[in-house]
């Protein structure tokens, strides 16, 4: 997870917090966390685990979404961007040049 992420969450957390007019120590308890560490995580300067995030999210009774950034919005319009693009390529291709295309796609895909 990149710094971003991790300030991203944190302050997420830190929303959800004084939403719910937590302060840090109770939130901290009520996870079994060091208070200063929480304070960090919520400040983006250091990561929450995965399993201490997993508490905050079932302890605020919400889901990974409310905390964790989704660049989903961006990659689905880059994605259709993409597709559009491509199906104009390849709309004026012989057979031929559409089966090279597919074996290039193909061993792409098993670069995963």
């Amino acid at each position: 997870m990149n710094t971003n992420a991790s300030a991203t969450i944190g302050k997420n957390i830190r929303k959800y917090r004084e939403a719910r007019h937590l302060t840090r120590e109770q939130l901290a308890e009520a996870i079994g966390l060091d208070t200063g560490y929480l304070g960090m995580c919520e400040r983006g300067e250091r990561q929450l685990g995965l399993n201490k995030t997993i508490e905050v999210i079932d302890y605020f009774g919400i889901t990974a979404n409310d905390i964790i950034p989704a660049k989903t919005e961006s990659i689905n319009r880059y994605h259709e961007e993409y597709i559009t693009e491509l199906n104009n390529m390849l709309d004026n291709l012989s057979d031929n040049q559409l089966a090279a295309v597919m074996r290039i796609v193909e061993s792409i895909r098993t670069l995963r």
